[in-house]
């Protein structure tokens, strides 16, 4: 029950890894703050000034790839996990079946290229669900001749209804597929999902549930924290160091507890199916 939450500490490489990313989140938002500070205050040229500028905004955004390169590559392994077989006793009769996964080596240029295409995976994922609501604005045009149009709009609304349900409970099938085949439009693969969602019903939806959960846990320690690290009301001047410390405070407490979470959602993620499957 605990696995997902302890499962990194055993895996090789977890450490350095983690390590390795905090390392590039710091280098990177650094890099990033210098570019503005020189932009904003110190070059003159104007052309200088913008392409500071602009990668202090764009280095965020190649980190944003990075991490959710990693996250994907991540998933992938645990997707294609290993499984050993633990006695504490050979007499016993007792075994413990554990999975192996191996922390995706640290390749940049890898995670961050895999992270953009998973960005467009998900506007390709949601094209079917945008097309979808769009048509709930036409219905009047589809059923203006008919004489129940009453009638036909609510047996409308409940099939868009259905298909709305469908669609978010195959979300982490879709997200499992481009993972596994890391392919953009492998989020359109509805054959396979719809086989994953109704060949492991009960770990599907229990992976599901504990991942909205932990999500929701995450968010709600988030906001606690930065509501004590953001309490000022106190003060009756506000103190711009207090802020900035607090600030990067609450930053670097979001990221170290993001890259554990990372690890947490790809084991969730990647275990709604069996070994087999991988």
């Amino acid at each position: 029950m605990f696995e997902p939450f302890i499962w990194m500490f055993k895996a090789e490489d977890f450490r350095q890894r983690y390590l390795q990313l905090l390392v590039s989140i710091i280098v990177f938002l650094s890099v990033s703050v210098i570019l503005y500070l020189l932009g904003k205050n110190i070059f003159e040229d104007f052309y200088f000034s913008k392409i500071s500028l602009l990668l202090s905004v764009l280095l965020p955004l190649v980190l944003i790839f990075l991490i959710q390169g990693y996250f994907w590559e991540l998933t992938a392994n645990v997707i294609s996990r290993d499984m050993d077989i633990v006695a504490s006793n050979i007499y016993s009769g007792k075994v413990k079946q554990i999975f192996i996964v191996k922390i995706p080596e640290f390749k940049p240029f890898v995670f961050i290229w895999r992270g953009f295409a998973s960005f467009i995976a998900s506007i390709l994922m949601f094209i079917p669900f945008v097309l979808l609501v769009i048509s709930t604005q036409y219905t009047s045009i589809f059923f203006e001749p008919y004489e129940n149009i009453d009638l036909y709009h609510k047996l409308y609304a409940l099939s868009y209804n259905i298909i709305y349900f469908l669609f978010f409970a195959l979300v982490p099938a879709f997200l499992w597929n481009y993972a596994k085949q890391n392919s953009v439009v492998a989020v359109w693969d509805l054959r396979k999902a719809i086989y994953i969602f109704e060949t492991y019903p009960f770990k599907y939806i229990w992976n599901t549930f504990v991942f909205i959960v932990f999500y929701i846990f995450n968010y709600v320690i988030l906001y606690g924290i930065q509501k004590y690290l953001f309490h000022f009301e106190a003060l009756k001047v506000i103190d711009f160091n207090i802020v900035n410390i607090s600030a990067f405070a609450f930053i670097l407490i979001a990221y170290l507890i993001y890259l554990y979470s990372l690890h947490v959602y790809a084991y969730l993620l990647g275990t709604i199916t069996p070994i087999s499957e991988g």
